[in-house]
């Protein structure tokens, strides 16, 4: 990413939060970036906590340990297994199970991660709910098919 980039992704997160995002893969701050700058130009600049949320919607995946390879494996695991079924295999403290329930889980780590290092609730909300159904979105409706259409791009 040039410079310019990084200054803009660094300018809508906190020094934590830019923190824990250089640590995805350079994919993953591709996808985060185009995600971000999408929904900046119908968000606005006022919108910051939403841009962060745009930013590090897929921050719980670091949990994984996943490699691209892996990834896509376990995106095509979540699609035969729905966490649900997976649920089942929670006992499980490692290995490649218990990888995948985190894949799986990546909204509710992500949660969890951004609260611990003092996010903003409307942040932490949408990546909590970036995979929830509509119905059961708390982000303003507008402002979330926004993040969920620039996501589904």
């Amino acid at each position: 990413m040039s410079e310019e980039n990084l200054d803009w992704v660094r300018s809508h997160l906190s020094e934590n939060e830019f923190e824990h995002w250089e640590k995805l893969s350079m994919a993953d701050k591709r996808h985060s970036f185009q995600v971000a700058r999408r929904a900046s130009s119908e968000i606005g600049e006022e919108g910051k906590e939403f841009m962060a949320a745009a930013l590090l919607h897929d921050i719980g995946k670091l949990e994984s340990g996943f490699t691209t390879f892996g990834r896509v494996f376990a995106t095509l695991v979540c699609l035969f297994f729905p966490l649900g079924k997976m649920e089942k295999w929670a006992q499980k403290n490692r290995g490649l199970r218990r990888r995948l329930i985190d894949y799986a889980k990546h909204p509710e780590l992500g949660a969890k991660l951004l609260k611990g290092i003092g996010s903003k609730e409307q942040t932490i909300t949408w990546v909590l709910e970036h995979h929830s159904e509509r119905e059961k979105w708390d982000t303003p409706k507008e402002i979330a098919e926004i993040l969920s259409s620039s996501d589904n791009d």
